[in-house]
């Protein structure tokens, strides 16, 4: 499987713990959905006595291990993309005898991985899903990896004292770090994390605030649970202004590159969102709201200009040169306070 992964630039000692880390031990079962004819998808269950079974676990590829209301419900948990993962790891720069800790234990794959280049005493895996735990717990003693801290939390409260950590890396996405991720990294440690729909990588100062890149790769990760729930916008209503010409287009909302930044200045999780073939709508708690409309138009009213926001975004996306990924930096201060930045490519 290493050898079909992208592993240019990537650490030696992570790829050896790759090699070494058997990932069949974490996947004895996972599900699919495959395209069996245009348009009509099928969802196919992998166990060991499948022809194609081992074939697929070590295929660099996203493999879904847990889902809800059936093999055909929503993903609750799954082994990430390996040259994914293998990125994170290195960025992240793990050496032997530093103490890490992960959120969203998952398969127990990575905090395997983990063990080998930190060693077994100084990984701990956390998750709020019991099931997640357990069987992640299971699958790192049968890997050799007993000693592997299992934790069943709320991964936005991650069990380590204030600035105990060397590293913190989270394999569930969130598109504002916790002040709680910050907070337990010792000055002059790490996290990687994946934030909107990117991986960034913050280094913490003596004053505690973290900054850094983000990687080049897109990143899609299942959302951070806690027991705090969805915290869903109530709707305001229609905007009530007047049509106007808008300069963010209906279909640049779905411009993956420029969703990026969008994400960064507008997170998902203080958005509603309401998608219609021509129209979509958006709205914030403050009672704000736009709709943005297939022939150029919009309508917006309340406190906040949320189609001039987005026009604003991507105007300056495009007049840098549309950067990738890899020329935004974060930094974040201890209050938590979010600040980005971007580089025109060269």
């Amino acid at each position: 499987m290493v050898d079909a992964m992208t592993t240019e630039g990537i650490r030696p000692d992570v790829l050896d713990a790759f090699r070494a880390e058997s990932r069949h031990v974490y996947v004895p079962r996972f599900v699919r959905r495959i395209e069996t004819a245009p348009g009509t998808w099928e969802t196919r269950v992998f166990t060991p006595d499948h022809p194609d079974w081992a074939r697929e676990v070590y295929t660099d590829q996203l493999l879904v291990t847990a889902t809800m209301f059936g093999d055909d419900g929503p993903p609750l948990s799954s082994s990430t993309v390996p040259s994914l993962m293998a990125a994170m790891l290195d960025a992240l720069a793990v050496e032997p005898g530093m103490s890490v800790v992960e959120i969203g234990a998952g398969t127990g794959y990575n905090a395997g991985i983990l063990a080998r280049l930190a060693g077994d005493d100084n990984v701990t895996t956390v998750d709020i899903e019991p099931d997640v735990t357990t069987t992640a717990r299971r699958a790192l003693t049968a890997a050799g990896h007993p000693h592997v801290t299992v934790v069943h939390t709320d991964g936005s409260r991650p069990p380590a004292a204030p600035r105990s950590l060397d590293r913190l890396i989270a394999t569930c996405g969130v598109d504002r770090v916790p002040r709680t991720w910050l907070a337990a990294v010792r000055p002059g440690g790490r996290l990687v994390l994946p934030l909107g729909t990117g991986v960034v990588c913050l280094t913490v100062d003596e004053h505690g605030h973290g900054e850094g890149p983000f990687l080049a790769m897109p990143a899609y990760f299942m959302g951070l649970r806690t027991t705090a729930g969805s915290n869903g916008i109530p709707y305001p209503g229609d905007p009530t202004d007047p049509l106007e010409p808008c300069a963010m287009p209906l279909d640049a909302w779905h411009d993956d590159a420029l969703r990026f930044p969008i994400g960064l200045a507008l997170p998902a999780s203080d958005l509603g969102q309401r998608d219609l073939p021509d129209a979509l709508t958006l709205w914030t708690g403050d009672g704000s709201v736009a709709t943005l409309h297939a022939d150029g138009t919009c309508r917006q009213s309340g406190p906040r200009r949320l189609a001039d926001e987005l026009a604003n975004v991507r105007r300056d996306f495009e007049s840098a040169g549309r950067p990738g990924r890899e020329h935004h930096r974060l930094r974040i201060d201890p209050q938590g306070r979010h600040t980005t930045s971007f580089t025109p490519p060269a």
